[in-house]
């Protein structure tokens, strides 16, 4: 019976005519562009199907003429065709099919338009629902394929880029006749406005971007993005739509809307896609107008674990012996946006523990960690980084986490509380190891009070991977040769790098990693931070001489292993002195 059941549906197939549906039956989800119904139960078993009668879903849309027959039949999933999105250009026909909000609804991707019909890349191909609103949105019939889902939503957010709704929006803002000067609250909350912000930010959330600079300029207002700690060009729009703009984030971030002149910074919310972005936004006057940087902290965001941030091994090993001290203090040094507040928070979440007294002062508090107390600055209140350490002091604090220490007051307080028998973590503005005692003396510490509470620094940068879609093998220059040769004691052939595609936006490279080198404080360094006022050559070369992996070394070993490029990590360290390892000694020879 069930065999003569399975007949007639096939027959009923080859007619094109839909089998009939019982009452108790449930939907189906059409997949040929003739039959358009097919039941549910032929795709819980493909393979069997596609290779014994000749009739599964992969054989029908072969078919129909819809797929190449060529295609392998092995590669399908939930018995549709499983594609690599990495090898397949996606039409922008297709894309101008499916609408945005549709596509992340569902989580699905036009990829080609091909014989009348429309190739759906699903994430759930058993989605009915997502099936037939691709269907009625395209007015196309539509054929279902897979993909990793990973692959999909990265795809989503590279192909659907700010486009067609924010230029009619501008349009419509540069043809008013509304005076620029006019500071009305009812110019700058008209609807165009807000939406050519909201999409401005949306891109940006989904371009991974960690600030938005708007800057006027003589003939045009510049849009740009910093992705992966890169500054892109992202549009230019009217210079005439440059103060409605302004006012409107100014409103928002309850500034000072009629200021023009003076400095401003605020801060405000901002949810897509189920999460909160806390948008904090500053101000400055150029000689084409204000400018505005806006810093975007996803609330949402994962901590990365200390074995996540890019330490090698060895200096993970050493770095996580530091943070066993019950006392001292621990520097985590690097210029801005070298990435120092991710290793403190990710130092906090390792030292997170149920016997344990965690207190932050921060300016500002970026991510709150369940069972940490944060406190930040507010200098109306007077509380600022030295008056917050005198006042934790006297909260029984096991472990202290000072933002930043940037002058004399927050040094020799955060020195003193270190002294008392807590743990005092901080980050300090040095561009390696050796020098963050330098900045110290500077700061008014004296040699003896910082040799007797400095007990490790972790000075670090980050360098941008290889995005591994397109990563080709490449010679290196002749500069290159030296520079890994002068730290790896070996000859560079070849590195990885990549050519540029959809998924790094033609740039070569995907994300951050990065790198490192972790001083132990010794005698001998103690010594020479007393005697010799903490020279940084010879504090350098002590701590070389005692197992630290300097930046250049584990920027080059990155190369090695093909995660990032050397003009990458010669573009992101920067050594100041001459300081070359001695006699071939190299800890990773």
């Amino acid at each position: 019976m069930a065999d003569l059941e399975t007949k007639k549906l096939d027959k009923k197939g080859e007619k094109g005519l839909p089998p009939a549906k019982s009452q108790n039956e449930p939907d189906k989800m059409p997949v040929s562009c003739e039959t358009h119904a097919t039941q549910p139960e032929s795709r819980d078993q493909p393979q069997t199907q596609a290779s014994g009668n000749g009739n599964g879903i992969f054989n029908i849309l072969i078919k129909e003429g819809l797929i190449p027959p060529d295609e392998p039949t092995a590669s399908f999933k939930h018995g549709v065709p499983l594609v690599s999105l990495k090898e397949r250009e996606i039409q922008r026909e297709a894309l101008a099919l499916i609408p945005e909000r549709l596509a992340r609804k569902y989580k699905v991707l036009p990829l080609e338009v091909k014989n009348g019909c429309l190739t759906l890349v699903m994430t759930d191909p058993e989605d009915s629902l997502a099936y037939r609103d691709a269907q009625s949105v395209s007015g196309m019939r539509v054929i279902p394929v897979t993909a990793d889902p990973a692959e999909i939503e990265e795809s989503i957010r590279l192909c659907y880029k700010t486009g067609g709704p924010v230029s009619e929006d501008i349009e419509k803002l540069a043809s008013d006749e509304i005076d620029q000067d006019s500071r009305s609250t009812v110019e700058v909350a008209d609807a165009p406005i807000d939406r050519v912000i909201k999409l401005i930010i949306q891109e940006a959330i989904h371009s991974r971007a960690s600030d938005i600079h708007i800057e006027p300029q003589s003939d045009s207002l510049r849009i740009r993005y910093r992705i992966d700690g890169v500054l892109h060009e992202i549009q230019r729009l009217p210079l005439n739509i440059h103060n409605k703009l302004l006012s409107r984030l100014k409103l928002q971030a309850k500034m000072d809307i009629a200021e023009r002149r003076r400095p401003q910074d605020g801060h405000f919310n901002f949810d897509i896609d189920e999460q909160t972005v806390d948008v904090r936004i500053g101000t400055f006057c150029t000689v084409f107008g204000e400018m505005a940087v806006l810093r975007l902290l996803n609330r949402n965001f994962t901590l990365l674990q200390l074995d996540e941030l890019g330490l090698d091994s060895w200096s993970l090993a050493r770095y996580k012996h530091l943070l066993q001290a019950p006392y001292g203090m621990i520097l985590v040094a690097g210029p801005t946006g070298s990435g120092k507040t991710t290793t403190l928070y990710a130092s906090i979440n390792h030292l997170k523990r149920e016997g344990a007294n965690i207190i932050t002062i921060e300016d500002p508090v970026e991510y709150e960690i369940d069972g940490v107390n944060h406190c930040q600055t507010n200098i109306k209140a007077n509380l600022n980084f030295a008056n917050g350490i005198r006042a934790m002091l006297r909260l029984d604090p096991d472990v202290i986490v000072v933002g930043e220490i940037r002058d004399r007051e927050t040094a020799q307080t955060a020195v003193e509380a270190s002294l008392t028998g807590c743990l005092v973590l901080s980050s300090i503005h040095a561009s390696d190891a050796a020098r963050a005692f330098t900045r110290m003396l500077h700061l008014g510490v004296e040699p003896y009070l910082l040799s007797s509470s400095v007990i490790g620094v972790v000075a670090q940068r980050i360098v941008r991977r290889v995005c591994h879609h397109c990563a080709v093998r490449k010679e290196p220059t002749p500069n290159e040769k030296t520079a890994y040769a002068k730290w790896m004691n070996a000859q560079l052939e070849f590195y990885q790098s990549g050519t540029g595609c959809k998924f790094c936006a033609n740039t070569g490279y995907h994300k951050r990693i990065g790198l490192f080198e972790v001083l132990l404080v010794s005698d001998s360094i103690r010594q020479i931070v007393v005697d010799d006022n903490a020279s940084p050559r010879k504090v350098r070369e002590a701590a070389f001489n005692e197992g630290m992996i300097p930046l250049e070394e584990d920027g080059m070993s990155k190369v090695r292993e093909g995660i990032t490029t050397p003009s990458e990590v010669l573009r992101s360290v920067f050594a100041a002195d001459s300081f070359e390892p001695q006699n071939g000694n190299n800890h990773r020879s």
